[in-house]
């Protein structure tokens, strides 16, 4: 019998992969334990970093590409009027640098957990850092969908972290790592590296 090799179309299999990560990322994100939303607001601090794992396509790549991973975003805590709000980069529509409370940064159709790290430094160094993602915020900072580490202008919520730090004077000597993705190779800072050292875990029992 005789069996022919069929030739796909490589849009069809771009559209089949993406299928695919949807699903995956709907099954492995959707059906773990129930989000408790973050309330005890006493608990952060100015400078804090809150990581999230979430349920998007983007969030199940990311989550898949980095060994580390357990956390596929990331934001800090900029306290306003003795008020916390969280600022992060993010793709949206608006495109520009987001600002948003506890509850719209942990809101369960974007987050299945999440958990809060400390930097190891003093409050006034921390208090240096948010002043510096503030102004990055007020300079109307847009996502960067290339990810290029290069670029000011344009940043993603790692890279906006790591340069607030920078700007500080405060190395993290946190290195990118290679990602390796469906269209191509990209150097990544993933929000894991976020998780060591001089970042701790803060306990919330």
């Amino acid at each position: 019998m005789f069996i022919s090799k069929k030739k796909y179309n490589p849009l069809i299999l771009v559209f089949l992969t993406i299928i695919s990560i949807i699903l995956l990322s709907y099954f492995k994100f959707s059906f773990n334990n129930k989000t408790d939303l973050f309330n005890n607001f006493e608990i952060l601090h100015n400078g804090d970093l809150i990581l999230r794992c979430g349920r998007s396509a983007d969030s199940f790549v990311a989550y898949t590409a980095d060994k580390d991973a357990e956390f596929t975003h990331i934001g800090i805590v900029v306290f306003e009027n003795n008020f916390p709000k969280i600022i992060h980069a993010v793709p949206h529509k608006g495109k520009l640098l987001k600002k948003e409370t506890i509850d719209e940064f942990l809101n369960p159709k974007n987050t299945s957990k999440f958990a809060i790290y400390r930097g190891n430094f003093p409050s006034e160094t921390l208090q240096n850092v948010t002043t510096e993602i503030s102004n990055f915020y007020n300079a109307k900072i847009v996502f960067d969908n290339n990810y290029d580490l290069k670029t000011d202008d344009e940043m993603y919520c790692t890279e906006l972290i790591l340069k607030a730090f920078k700007n500080t004077n405060i190395n993290l000597n946190i290195k990118p790592k290679e990602f390796d993705y469906l269209f191509g190779k990209q150097l990544i800072i993933f929000p894991s590296q976020f998780t060591k050292l001089p970042f701790k875990k803060v306990n919330m029992n």
